[in-house]
């Protein structure tokens, strides 16, 4: 009986020694695994790769400097290179590299080697670069701007943008014929400056054109043409009830190959009669066209900038 008692606890004892043993093996291999590691995050940018460094400490290195470091190949886009050197004893310096415009990643892992073995890790957060903004409409506040002869002026203009992962698309500015005008942006403002050289001539034209990726704005600039005479044609026009009638009248430009740019205004002494419906600047004239509403007469003042000229119209 007591031989039997006996050999039952020596088998106990050897299956707790086992068991002892096993656990201490677990334990040994997940200190083993556990190897130093480090955390790293990296800002990346839309137009260039950026680099940033960490130092691991507590590495076990069998041989100095033959370090080699290893991330998954799916992390391509987002990490453009890695590599490491021993700084000094037991520490390691690790630079990572996100690429250009790199796509964001949490905690993407980076294994030192040395001799084949992990001997440390570096847990790499990339930013991604912010979305940049492409344009959905450029516009400018003005169709057509008059500038005179060795004058200036500045035109503002309007830029709205979506978000979008393409690259952005600066605003830029041209003219179509710099020795009419020449065009530059006003850095800081949303503002492009006309400048027309004293050289071009009255009452010629060209296009600045804004661009900012596909989409464009024009505004056409005409070389101030004022006017020096202004005659009618005609003193007295006789037009017959509700019908309508072009009365001209001739324009003595600057340039008189050239329409003038001055301001045309109409005015009818009596709109009851004459009623001016429109008043249009041509090479050489101003063509108004009015409406005969009832019998009578009335007077048209034609003014083309600073000069004036009058036509009786009656009405039968």
């Amino acid at each position: 009986m007591k031989k039997v008692l006996s050999l039952a606890l020596a088998g106990a004892l050897a299956l707790t020694s086992v068991f002892s043993a096993n656990v201490a093996d677990a334990s040994n291999a997940k200190k083993a695994a556990a190897v130093p590691t480090a955390k790293l995050s990296i800002a990346a940018a839309k137009d260039k790769a950026v680099n940033a460094s960490t130092t691991v400490t507590g590495v076990a290195v069998s041989t100095k400097g033959a370090l080699a470091c290893k991330y998954d190949a799916k992390l391509a886009t987002s990490i453009a290179s890695a590599s490491a050197v021993v700084v000094s004893g037991d520490a390691i310096k690790v630079t990572v590299t996100a690429t250009k415009a790199a796509v964001a990643c949490t905690d993407a892992a980076v294994s030192v080697l040395s001799a084949n073995k992990e001997v440390a890790k570096v847990l790499v957060t990339i930013k991604g670069a912010a979305k940049t903004k492409a344009t959905k409409s450029l516009k400018f506040k003005k169709n057509k701007v008059v500038v005179a002869a060795g004058k200036s002026t500045k035109v503002a203009y309007t830029v709205k943008k979506v978000a979008t992962a393409d690259a952005a698309k600066k605003v830029t500015v041209s003219s179509a014929n710099k020795k009419i005008a020449k065009a530059t942006l006003i850095k800081g403002k949303k503002k492009v400056k006309v400048s027309v050289p004293r050289t071009a001539k009255a009452g010629t034209s060209t296009k600045v054109t804004l661009k900012s990726g596909s989409k464009k704005a024009v505004l056409k600039v005409v070389v101030k043409n004022p006017a020096k005479k202004v005659t009618a044609k005609k003193s007295t026009v006789v037009i017959k009830k509700n019908k309508t009638k072009k009365i001209k009248v001739t324009v003595k430009a600057k340039n008189n190959k050239k329409a003038t740019t001055d301001a045309v205004k109409v005015k009818s002494s009596n709109k009851k009669v004459v009623k001016v419906k429109s008043a249009v600047a041509k090479k050489g004239k101003v063509v108004i066209t009015v409406k005969a509403k009832k019998a009578g007469r009335a007077k048209l003042t034609v003014k083309v900038g600073k000069k004036k000229a009058a036509v009786n119209v009656r009405v039968k």
